[in-house]
């Protein structure tokens, strides 16, 4: 039997509204009718897994929380396995507010023990001063949410993904340390993701061939291109990347699973 860890930015959802594609909504109801194990994956980092997944429910989307898998859900395990307990925030205010209600003092300081780094359209050269400061004098950690290098906004423009920022930050403060993977397609990630579900035969299906497809390959998952995303299919050679599938639609993937 197949799994499928199915990406949502991109291939679920056609922007940063959460808004599905026409089709995704039937096609997740005939995963689950036909008993296809699988899971949503993402590397949203703009808000706690609940209120993504209440999110997608009101746009038509039939997903439960456990359907689910993101690294913000990850996030405060982690920081406090490097005993860290302020942070400062490159992100949403949600991003924010959800890990002061995990116990952490969330400081617009630099005075801080780490700085996390997720999707933030509001940065400016405060925050960017602030989080360099905190890694330069105070020897803060450098926490991405994810390591996606770029993202497609809803207007069809893009700008650098929280791991982009992240490594700029670590650049210019000469910062010595690897920077963590909590995202997709981190080994640490897909163990979360395939928790309870077979594996004989595991298909990450994604629009992203940097972050997610390349490194799946690397850990023996086969993988299937979305083209409904940030990435055409002439990206594909530029990447030197050939996947196992390359879909147009939600529709033609469903067709290739139910055949």
């Amino acid at each position: 039997m197949i799994t499928l860890l199915i990406d949502m930015d991109g291939v679920l959802t056609r922007d940063k509204e959460f808004n599905p594609f026409e089709y995704a909504p039937e096609f997740i109801r005939n995963l689950k009718n036909k008993g296809i194990p699988f899971r949503v994956v993402s590397n949203n980092s703009t808000r706690s897994p609940n209120l993504i997944v209440h999110k997608l429910r009101v746009k038509g989307l039939p997903l439960n929380l456990e359907d689910f898998v993101s690294p913000v859900g990850i996030l405060p395990e982690y920081l406090r396995s490097k005993g860290i307990s302020s942070v400062f925030v490159i992100g949403t205010r949600l991003l924010a507010s959800f890990l002061k209600d995990e116990g952490f003092n969330v400081r617009e300081s630099y005075e801080v023990d780490a700085v996390v780094v997720g999707q933030d359209k509001e940065i400016d050269f405060l925050k960017l001063k602030i989080a360099t400061s905190a890694v330069f004098l105070k020897k803060a950690k450098i926490i991405p949410v994810n390591l996606s290098r770029i993202v497609k906004d809803s207007d069809g423009l893009y700008f650098p993904g929280a791991g982009s920022v992240a490594q700029m930050l670590a650049y210019a403060t000469q910062y010595k340390e690897e920077l963590p993977n909590l995202g997709k397609p981190s080994r640490d990630f897909i163990e979360l993701a395939l928790k309870g579900l077979p594996r004989e035969e595991v298909y990450l299906v994604s629009d992203d061939i940097y972050t997610d497809l390349i490194g799946a390959k690397e850990l023996g998952i086969k993988t299937v291109f979305m083209t409904t995303g940030k990435y055409k299919e002439e990206e594909l050679e530029r990447a030197n990347f050939k996947p196992d599938y390359i879909f147009h639609s939600l529709r033609e993937l469903e067709n290739k699973i139910f055949e």
